[in-house]
């Protein structure tokens, strides 16, 4: 029973450190960039000897890896989820805009790293499923674009590749003003709440991609997600 326990303990010690370690991680690809952190740096931003660091990750692409697949494979669970909602076009493109700026506010250094580095992982194939996911992501938020041309509610006009990176350059740069960088919300923006964020881009996407006749139109509210 004893040695079960110890067991037990080992391995949570374990995991815990590995936690450290590709939170440390992450901190400084976000800051300083992959190319520049060296894993001397993250290995004294958790108190342990460089050559220790191997034991819980491979290499230092691993720990890049870990740190961003979760944002980008949930990123396109969300974005499938919310293209196959039984409702229109707007309050679909309103519910994405909705949850991926949650998604950025929450994961500030995940989503920093995913835009940082889409070089590396362009041209890495050990990437490949990380470019996978994210053009499948692309492919849900197009899908809502060309629905909403289909039913009349957007103009034909749309490029779907600039009006889908300009909606994620402006959530991520939302998302990094609202968390002030060093994940502390400013004071100065207490008044403003996610939900107010969400509306005031949602309103500005909208009236660039609605056709004209419905530009007046007020900002549908965003679907409930199961």
């Amino acid at each position: 029973m004893q040695l079960a326990t110890r067991l037990v303990s080992a391995r949570k010690k374990k995991e815990d450190r590995r936690q450290a370690i590709l939170e440390a991680a992450a901190r400084r690809f976000a800051e300083f960039g992959f190319e520049a952190t060296t894993v001397r740096q993250i290995a004294d931003d958790v108190n342990i000897l460089s050559g220790s660091l191997y034991h819980h990750f491979a290499t230092k692409e691993e720990m890049l890896g870990e740190a961003v697949r979760d944002a980008v494979l949930d990123q396109r669970e969300r974005a499938q989820c919310i293209a196959a909602l039984p409702c229109d076009a707007e309050t679909k493109l309103v519910t994405l805009i909705r949850e991926e700026l949650a998604a950025l506010a929450g994961r500030i250094e995940a989503y920093a790293i995913i835009f940082n580095e889409r070089k590396l992982f362009r041209r890495n194939p050990d990437f490949l499923y990380l470019m996978k996911a994210r053009k499948e992501t692309f492919e849900a938020w197009r899908s809502v674009l060309e629905q909403g041309v289909l039913e009349g509610q957007f103009h034909a006009r749309i490029d779907s590749y600039l009006t889908i990176s300009a909606i994620m350059r402006m959530l991520n740069s939302g998302a990094d003003w609202y968390r002030h960088e060093d994940g502390s919300p400013l004071d100065a923006l207490a008044e403003y709440s996610l939900e107010a964020l969400t509306e005031f881009y949602a309103g500005f996407v909208l009236r660039s991609v609605r056709s004209a006749e419905r530009a007046a139109q007020p900002v549908p509210a965003a679907a409930e997600l199961a």
